[in-house]
């Protein structure tokens, strides 16, 4: 009852018990005495309107079995009514995020629930009426490893791939790829963050484990920070196998550097940020011996060697060679090599490696990085799978993009 009907109630009860003490008074000597005087129908108390209290929403839990939620998906939570609000706090009080659906009857978290974990709820509906509840998700039956080929804050070449290799064989690819994220925007910024324009590839180089590359359409623009996103202990790879922690973290896209190594001119070009920087003699593999071809395709570098021993029991030499740049894990070096100056420029005898002089060599192997684009034309065996690690660059980006389990 409200304070101004309490105050109605008082005032009428009040006024009652003057009127009856009158009639009493003025009885004697007048008409109708000692008759009872007509009574004044009493006031009626006006009665109190209750509002029945909100009714709580009932949630539900997408997935719940045996009282637990799969790990590996968001979770998702449904109400029975329109909700104002939805919070969710992991077991150490920390609020998880999640986004409430436009017509206010469903929450899900932004990204998915790890294993063996718990979560306390409270929903709230828009009569203001709360409920709470308790959810916990499976647990994992083993946890391995996954490790990355670009390091935190490492600077690469514009074709590098993220290589991402599992010790273990994911048999749900598709619930994998489908939550990996690369995003970047230009070294600086403080915008927002865009989607990399590339695709997820499930090579066979690590097997019986399994191996992801991400591979941009075209090279990656010069000059651009990339942020790698990889909730791994917090997916199911199939089988119940996950990730001992996620992978999150930053590297950067240097100056664009592409080496253009013509056999059949007998040279190396050199374009730095679209500009031409240098024109290099070079000699390569035999033309006459399909094994020793330089095979063609775009290469990448992968890694640098001072100094590196050369051997091949096929061939027969053990050599000390330097300034040497590896494109590929596959013997293949742009190196010096001062015996076979005489050649450079003129024709190809090496066993496979791309030979300039001391000189040379020295300058080209201080400019590069790992991930540079080494585009090889000019000879007759093509890069492929087959004799190459880091074959990325040879696909074509529809054969490319057929390797994606979500294609």
């Amino acid at each position: 009852m409200s304070d101004g009907l309490t105050r109605r109630v008082a005032m009428g009860g009040a006024l009652a018990t003057a009127v009856l003490a009158g009639a009493a008074a003025c009885g004697d000597g007048q008409k109708g005495a000692g008759q009872p005087a007509a009574s004044k129908p009493a006031e009626s108390t006006p009665s109190a309107t209750t509002t029945p209290p909100a009714k709580p929403a009932t949630v539900t839990v997408a997935g719940l079995e045996s009282g637990a939620v799969p790990f590996g998906a968001p979770l998702a939570l449904t109400a029975s009514a329109r909700l104002r609000s939805m919070t969710v706090q992991d077991s150490d009080g920390q609020l998880v995020s999640g986004q409430l659906a436009k017509d206010g009857t469903s929450w899900a978290s932004i990204g998915p629930i790890g294993p063996g974990a718990s979560w306390s709820w409270t929903a709230i509906t828009s009569a203001g009426a709360s409920s709470h509840g308790t959810v916990a998700s499976t647990s994992a039956t083993s946890t391995v490893r996954a490790t990355a080929n670009i390091g935190v804050d490492m600077t690469v070449g514009i074709a590098a791939p993220i290589v991402v290799n599992f010790s273990a064989k994911v048999t749900d690819q598709a619930a994998v790829e489908k939550n990996l994220q690369v995003l970047m925007r230009p070294v600086g910024s403080t915008g927002a963050w865009k989607p990399a324009l590339g695709s997820w590839a499930w090579l066979p180089d690590n097997a019986p484990n399994s191996t992801v590359h991400f591979r941009t359409k075209q090279y990656w623009p010069a000059h651009t920070e990339v942020h790698v996103i990889l909730p791994l202990a917090h997916l199911d790879w199939g089988g119940g196998i996950t990730g001992v922690q996620d992978l999150d973290w930053h590297f950067t896209i240097g100056r664009s550097q592409i080496v253009i190594a013509d056999a059949r001119k007998h040279n190396i070009v050199i374009y730095r940020d679209g500009a031409k920087v240098a024109t290099y003699p070079a000699s390569y593999g035999l033309n006459s011996d399909p094994i020793r071809n330089t095979r063609s395709g775009i290469n990448i570098v992968t890694d640098k060697q001072q100094t590196v021993e050369m051997k091949s029991t096929l061939f027969h030499y053990d050599e000390i060679e330097h300034w040497a740049v590896r494109f590929n894990n596959n013997g293949q070096f742009i190196h010096a090599n001062p015996d076979t100056v005489a050649q450079q420029g003129k024709t190809n005898v090496s066993h496979g490696c791309i030979n300039l002089s001391t000189a040379n060599g020295k300058a080209y192997y201080q400019t590069a990085i790992y991930g540079d684009p080494v585009d090889v034309r000019g000879t007759k065996v093509k890069l492929a799978d087959e004799r190459t690690e880091l074959y990325d660059w040879a696909l074509s980006w529809k054969q490319w993009t057929a390797l994606s389990a979500l294609r």
